[in-house]
């Protein structure tokens, strides 16, 4: 088990990204990291395949353009609601409104060196999160712990939101260590803090999973969310108009859109299920029938699953709306006739 866990986490961790493991002699990202649980890669595949929700851990994008503490400031403002929260700090010091979270937060780390303004990110913002209906208090001790154990010896402070129906952290980290390291997070990085929360969250009882989209065989990228939330303001991107454009084109010439990315798609998922059929294979050789039932049901799924684009949706669906106006004008022309 000990050798198929080691292939596995190789594989669930390089496939399609860089590695998470740091380089040699990188003393700002990870030259102090802490090895994963061995089964990591396996335990997370086995939970997607269960259909287990998915862990989310994002940096937000930044509001204003300040950095150093008056970016700080604000921020802390912010994830305590002008201070009608409670913040609770690395060493689990409670503080209760604003006075008392800039004099015991904000000025102590200007105190430690970061300046008013900045040419540089002094803090990173994170947001860790669950679907609706997770238990709130695991949510909020997972991310404390993630937090001792991630960032120990940085400067940090958190805070749990209850005013969404999924169950999330703010939590605000120095970038530079006690020891004088700045953090560096890269996209690896991200992925492996969504790994170490999942571990968390699993220790709070609650079963979950810490997979990207191509290990579940979702290879369709998502709506940016920078702009799902200018759509959510009432803006239009220019992306949008772009796409509204090409739409109106395609249906006018009834031409649906082509897949530009069909065959390196087919190719990525063939190797998805085809991997996750051969773990499949290896479970069920160690007696792990059920597990192995699982994944290879898993592997199926994937490899069946249709490849359509965003513009090809859109497509369909306008052609649908067209379709079904077309079948109203026409019963409403023959109940006149019969009039």
């Amino acid at each position: 088990m000990k050798q198929l866990d080691q292939q596995v986490d190789k594989w669930f961790m390089e496939f399609k990204t860089r590695s998470i493991r740091p380089k040699p002699g990188a003393a700002g990202r990870g030259a102090m990291r802490r090895p994963l649980k061995p089964g990591t890669g396996l335990k997370n595949i086995q939970s997607a395949a269960l259909k287990k929700p998915e862990v989310m851990v994002k940096i937000p994008p930044r509001k204003g353009g300040s950095n150093g503490i008056q970016a700080v400031r604000g921020h802390m403002d912010y994830i305590s609601r002008n201070g009608t929260l409670d913040l609770e700090d690395q060493d689990g010091l409670i503080y209760k409104g604003q006075k008392q979270i800039h004099e015991g937060i904000t000025n102590a780390w200007k105190a430690l060196g970061v300046p008013e303004k900045s040419t540089k990110r002094e803090a990173i913002n994170l947001v860790l999160s669950m679907p609706p209906g997770t238990n709130p208090e695991a949510v909020k001790a997972a991310a404390r712990e993630f937090a001792k154990e991630e960032f120990d010896g940085h400067q940090y402070a958190f805070v749990q939101h209850l005013d969404e129906k999924h169950p999330h952290v703010h939590l605000c980290v120095m970038m530079k260590h006690e020891l004088g390291r700045r953090m560096d997070p890269r996209k690896a990085d991200l992925f492996e803090w969504r790994l170490r929360f999942a571990e968390k969250m699993r220790e709070q009882g609650v079963d979950c999973a810490a997979t990207r989209r191509v290990h579940r065989g979702k290879t369709q990228k998502p709506e940016h969310s920078a702009l799902r939330h200018m759509r959510k303001r009432g803006q239009v991107p220019n992306v949008y108009r772009q796409q509204a454009i090409e739409l109106a084109q395609a249906v006018k010439g009834s031409t649906r859109p082509i897949h530009p990315f069909l065959r390196e798609e087919i190719r990525t998922r063939n190797i998805v299920s085809t991997e996750y059929g051969k773990i499949a294979k290896e479970l069920y050789k160690i007696g792990a029938k059920a597990e192995a039932r699982v994944l290879s049901g898993f592997a199926k799924e994937i490899k069946l699953e249709g490849h359509t684009t965003q513009a090809q949706q859109r497509f369909e669906q306008a052609q649908g709306q067209i379709h079904e106006k077309t079948r109203e004008d026409f019963s409403a022309h023959d109940k006149n006739i019969e009039r």
